[in-house]
């Protein structure tokens, strides 16, 4: 992790711990999730401990300064898909915990702080999104991940998210760039960063190679690990090609 978001936490956390009291939500929050956070800031042997109390205080500090409904989340790095920079998790995990959010292990490195932290809010405006649809007893918007309320929520808050959930940020300046800025963290983004359909990809590392057949319209599609892969579909009766990229 970069230098820039070494004062960070400090200034976060400071921020927050004189104004929570003002977030109703926020004292709604489950004893496990601050209990889960306190354990996570403490951990010696952890080499991650440093990240995730960045992303404790940088939650908190979102849901202050944006007014977020919702409490503090159990957050969480893991190894997800390539595809996924993050996941809100509907309910409870299976530890019975609520709000779960996980950042994507993956690319960690791969990212600067700064965008980090917009994925870490798309997850927030979830978590809001799935409180208020609880609240109100709305269980036909529920799980509509990426609904119109969810965009207009998103981009007041700056960040520009298509149906697929694709993500991107409004340039600075923005609601999201004016809390970092004002929380110490840098930024430094090109023209690609903010043009981008989606955050830099990380290729997988997986062997499988995509080849298909020659159904039309909806052509069947095979991944194998084999260079010289030789098959015929039994229902166009077509061999399988390569998939151009």
């Amino acid at each position: 992790m970069k230098k820039t978001a070494e004062h960070f936490e400090k200034h976060a956390s400071t921020t927050v711990a004189t104004s929570l009291h003002n977030a109703s939500t926020l004292d709604e929050t489950e004893s496990i999730n601050v209990a889960l956070r306190k354990h996570q800031n403490h951990l010696d042997d952890w080499d991650k401990a440093e990240l995730i109390g960045q992303l404790n205080a940088l939650a908190e500090l979102f849901i202050f300064q944006f007014k977020l409904e919702t409490s503090i989340p159990a957050i969480m790095l893991d190894c997800l898909d390539y595809r996924r920079y993050g996941h809100f998790r509907l309910d409870r995990n299976g530890f019975g915990m609520l709000n779960e959010i996980a950042i994507n292990e993956k690319y960690i490195d791969a990212l600067s702080f700064w965008q980090i932290a917009s994925i870490l809010l798309h997850e927030l405006i979830h978590a809001e999104q799935q409180h208020i649809y609880k609240l109100n007893n709305d269980l036909t918007e529920r799980g509509n991940y990426h609904n119109k309320a969810f965009r207009q929520r998103a981009l007041l808050l700056g960040l520009i998210v298509d149906q697929k959930g694709h993500t991107r940020c409004v340039p600075p300046p923005s609601p999201l760039f004016d809390v970092l800025d004002k929380a110490g963290i840098e930024f430094c983004y090109q023209a690609e960063d903010i043009e981008s359909e989606n955050l830099p990809i990380i290729v997988g590392k997986s062997k499988l190679k995509p080849w298909i057949c020659s159904c039309n319209p909806k052509p069947i599609h095979v991944q194998v690990a084999v260079k010289d892969f030789e098959a015929i579909c039994l229902k166009c009766g077509h061999r399988f090609v390569k998939k151009e990229k």
